[in-house]
């Protein structure tokens, strides 16, 4: 297989291209005016790009958990299928669900601060 310099290259490579790719859809989709939308968008592009899973069970290797249930189920290659969309599913709540408690607390925040500027001075 790879050596493990060789391993840490390619993952490398991987994220780097991962990160410009991601930079390109936050650019497509930044005209959506409506945040609840686009920002979603965001967290569930991050989740397909960036979540890792295990290509054998009992193998240390690493592979984007995304492409793997890709290439497995467009061409049939493994039973990997199944398992990498149980852990994107697993990665997508969670990050969602972070997601969402960070959207509550800046609502919250607005809210708070929208209070607190409508209030008189007490001079």
């Amino acid at each position: 297989m790879f050596s493990e310099s060789e391993y840490q290259t390619v993952w490398m490579i991987y994220l780097a291209a991962s990160v410009c790719g991601w930079l390109v859809w936050w650019q497509m989709t930044r005209w959506i005016k409506w945040w609840w939308l686009r920002e979603p968008l965001w967290v569930v592009m991050a989740v397909l790009l960036f979540t890792p899973a295990y290509v054998e069970p009992m193998q240390p290797w690493l592979a984007p958990a995304f492409i793997v249930w890709l290439l497995d189920t467009l061409f049939s290659t493994g039973d990997n299928a199944a398992r990498m969309l149980g852990d994107l599913a697993l990665a997508m709540v969670v990050a969602l669900v972070t997601y969402v408690g960070f959207a509550c607390l800046r609502a919250a925040w607005k809210h708070w601060r929208g209070r607190n500027a409508s209030a008189p001075a007490a001079n």
